[in-house]
């Protein structure tokens, strides 16, 4: 399987992923791709309760994932509306590798979204994940939200170390 982040404008995401898969589809007739906008499923608070929001993980970017090479399509894909094209290693090619190809190969086991995971944490020792998308993580906790039900986390992304809130679930915990 090969995967692909493309860019695009921040907000716009669902639109250009509309246009991807209609590009892609009368392209590539037999061949599957599927885009995703990675999520993150996160436990918000609004007038006193807890609600289920999804967030993006990442603005501005798409995660497509073919059989197929999609490189003769990197100059196609800049004339859709809103795209900016395909995210290019240092190589210039942009099929994804290394750390970025293990980050994109865990959103798309999770299905594009990563939902809280359940976590044991106590003041001075490290936290546990005991289940859910984030036991698979190869990132590194950076700090905890007990309040918020979070955890920041540090990974790398386009040779860039990046820190994104990701929502827990704390099953037991001493603060």
């Amino acid at each position: 399987m090969n995967y692909y982040f493309i860019a695009c404008r921040t907000g716009r995401e669902e639109y250009v992923k509309a246009h991807l898969l209609k590009f892609f589809s009368r392209e590539l007739e037999e061949e599957e791709v599927m885009a995703f906008i990675p999520m993150r499923r996160m436990i918000d608070r609004r007038k006193g309760k807890k609600i289920m929001t999804d967030h993006p993980i990442l603005p501005g970017y798409l995660l497509l994932s073919s059989e197929v090479s999609l490189q003769d399509f990197s100059r196609d894909v800049l004339k859709l509306p809103g795209c900016y094209g395909f995210l290019r290693n240092l190589n210039k090619t942009i099929e994804l590798q290394g750390p970025d190809y293990e980050y994109a190969a865990w959103i798309m086991h999770n299905k594009g979204t990563i939902r809280p995971s359940k976590v044991v944490y106590k003041k001075g020792e490290p936290i546990k994940i005991i289940d859910g998308p984030m036991q698979d993580f190869m990132g590194t906790i950076v700090k905890v939200d007990y309040r918020h039900s979070r955890v920041m986390v540090e990974f790398q992304f386009a040779e860039v170390i990046r820190r994104v809130s990701m929502p827990v679930e704390f099953v037991e915990s001493s603060r």
